[in-house]
């Protein structure tokens, strides 16, 4: 399978799983194909219980096993954490950005989720790995 195909079939991947937490999720690099480098491959919103809108952008990376720690998912995120920051530092203090998320392709067709803040990382899970810890804890 070629690089390419790769990342469309896991951008497909991830697009269901968006749906599925009922997001309408939008594949951006269909739009920019043509670029070297794109900064994330989906954009998805959700209207919330409250009436607020909930943004996710979403960057695909593979990685050849699960990332053991977060000092490894630092490492293996330093590009899209050092862009963060960048964006982060021009933003008002007040202002919610939209959350920013890498999930990591792992053997075994899965992905491990990770969410780029004001503050580092931290993993995510998805609502199948949530109630599979005690108390559904993160």
């Amino acid at each position: 399978m070629t690089a390419v195909h790769r990342i469309s079939t896991l951008e497909q991947q991830a697009g269901n799983i968006l749906l599925d937490l009922g997001y309408e999720p939008v594949i951006v690099s269909d739009l920019v194909r043509n670029s070297r480098y794109i900064p994330y491959h989906l954009t998805a919103r959700k209207e919330l219980d409250d009436g607020t809108i909930d943004n996710v952008m979403v960057k695909l990376k593979i990685a050849l096993h699960p990332l053991a720690s977060l000092m490894e998912a630092e490492e293996f995120c330093r590009d899209e954490m050092r862009r963060m920051k960048k964006f982060f530092a021009q933003l008002p203090q007040g202002l919610k950005p939209s959350r920013f998320e890498v999930w990591i392709s792992i053997p075994s067709d899965q992905f491990q989720q990770f969410e780029i803040t004001r503050d580092g990382i931290r993993e995510i899970f998805s609502p199948n790995e949530k109630a599979g810890r005690a108390g559904g804890a993160e």
